[in-house]
Order: structure tokens, then sequence, then C-alpha cells
């Protein structure tokens, strides 16, 4: 959900007495719509489902002090107690080391019921609410320049993240839409190293060196940061998704991303398509360096100062 943003004030209970696990998945009782989880930081009460996916579902809920949250549950999907306690722990530490304008705020981790929660800062939509058709180029180089400014964050700090699709890029509507990155489920930590081995490749928006060679590295969130700009200016994504995984694999084997955005025939598609080629090494360096070049663009240099993000 890195050596500069932790403070001993932020931290969260993860510690306290730990729960025996449950004999059984059936034992196990998921919160329904105005059901109380409580935390030694105080209870939450369950809203509606916001989303939901493999391994975890996201509730509207109303917490301390009457706030309002998005509270996660790791789902265990037959995994073993152990093993989901331990990813929620590593989520919830990671997200106590990334302190940034553009990371989703993490408030509060706790477990209750063999159940494990985390209560992050309420945002009023995502990406995907706003991807039904083009952006104005100018509002989607901004929402890009926040998003890459918290991927290299996360890249100073070691970490890739591996999963920005549209549903994990976060938005904060107000005078100027604010974007947050949240879902560090996946996240990894470099620890030094130019790539790491990913324990979970979602096939849509995997990297090509995931497909030839299993690794993934800070290239590849560039990769996935092109992906979504490609989406945002064309109104639709660069890859067909109707399609069998094997067909799926020979899109992203055969360049197919790169040569729709170098078909846009723009100098903004130029940029995408340098952050979609196939080789790692021929992209841009880092997200700084992608945006020194869409800085230039005259798209940016001429833009409107005000936007209204969706047009209802």
């Amino acid at each position: 959900m890195p050596s500069s943003g932790l403070h001993p004030r932020d931290s969260v209970p993860l510690s306290g007495p730990v729960e025996v696990a449950p004999a059984s998945e059936t034992m196990l009782q998921y919160p329904a719509v105005g059901d109380l989880v409580t935390s030694p930081r105080g209870q939450y009460r369950v809203g509606a489902q916001m989303g939901y996916g493999m391994y975890g579902t996201v509730y509207d809920a109303v917490g301390p002090f009457d706030n309002r949250y998005a509270l996660k549950l790791l789902v265990p999907a037959n995994r073993m107690y152990a093993d989901v306690r331990a990813e929620w722990r590593r989520e919830a530490h990671r997200l106590l080391l990334v302190r940034h304008p553009g990371v989703v705020y993490l408030h509060d981790a706790f477990e209750e019921n063999y159940l494990f929660y985390m209560a992050f800062e309420w945002c009023s939509g995502s990406l995907r609410d706003v991807l039904t058709q083009p952006l104005a180029c100018d509002l989607a180089i901004e929402l890009t320049r926040q998003l890459l400014a918290a991927v290299q964050y996360l890249h100073d700090n070691d970490i890739v993240h591996d999963d920005l699709h549209p549903g994990n890029v976060l938005i904060v509507e107000g005078d100027q839409p604010i974007v947050k990155i949240g879902d560090f489920g996946i996240s990894k930590e470099l620890q030094g190293q130019g790539k790491t081995r990913p324990d979970i490749v979602h096939h849509a928006i995997m990297a090509p060196e995931v497909v030839a060679t299993g690794y993934t590295s800070r290239q590849s969130d560039i990769y996935q940061v092109g992906l979504l700009l490609y989406w945002m200016i064309a109104g639709r994504p660069p890859l067909d998704y109707n399609v069998s995984y094997q067909e799926l694999v020979q899109q992203v084997a055969d360049g197919v991303p790169r040569c729709r955005a170098e078909q846009l025939g723009t100098p903004l598609g130029s940029v995408v398509a340098k952050m979609l080629r196939r080789r790692e090494a021929y992209r841009y360096a880092s997200a700084r360096e992608v945006w020194n070049e869409l800085r230039q663009l005259p798209e940016w240099k001429n833009r409107n100062l005000a936007w209204e993000i969706i047009g209802r």
C-alpha cells in the first residue's frame, strides 16, 4: 500500500496477541454492511463493497472520529492462515515506510476474528472511472506527472510496484485532481538489485521482460505507466484483452503496445512508444527522465490550469 518517510509515531498496531489459526476457512465470518470491526484505534462500521480481487476486498467504512476510510480485507483465497498474515504484515510495513503525497496513506492495520484489515485514506475514485473516453492531452499529462513523481519516489526507495493498473491509480477529486498509488500487495523490494522475480503476474499489464525472463525491474513500472498513458489519450487500452492468454502473451512479445503508440503520430505518442519498448534497456532510464520529456511537449506548455476530470 525505504528510509526517508518512517517515524516512530507513524506506527500502527501490527503487534499484540497473535491469534491461533482457525481450523478451517468455514469458521471465518466475513463482514456485512453495517457490521462493526474493532481495532485498538477504534471501530469501523462496514459500508458497501467498493472493489474486490483475488486476494482482497475493499469496503467503504466510517471509522474513528467519523472519518471515512477505504477498509481493505485480505481474503484467504485457499491460502494458509500464516501466509495471509505474513502478506498483511509485509504490505502494512511497506506502506509505513513510503510516505509520499502520491501514495495512498495507511491509517490503521489490525487483525480481528482471524481476518486482516487495513484502513486507508478515502479516495473518491480511480483512473478506471475516467477511462471511458479519451482525456484531454494536458489532463492526461498532469495525471501522469503525479503518477511518475510517486513512481520515482518508490524507485528511489528500492521498491518496484509491479501492479500499476487503472484500479490501483486512485484519484481524489477537487479543484485539481490528485493521484495516489494504491495496493502494494505484490510490490517487491529490490534490496540493491536491478531486478526481481515477481510472486504474482497480472497478465493484462505484464511487461515484455516478465514474459521473456520472468523478472521485473524499475523499467517494468515505466512500461505499465506507458500502458496507462496510452489508454488515457487514446480512450482504449493498447492491448486486446478479449483474447486467450497465449494471444495476449504474443501481443506483448510482438510489441503491439509500442506499435499502437507510434501510430498515434504525435510527439506525445512518441514518448509513450519509448516507454513501451520491448527491451527495457531501450526505455527511459527513470520516471524522472520520462517527465523531462513530457514537460517539453506543447500540450503541457500550453496547458489549461483548470481541469474537469469527469464529464458527466
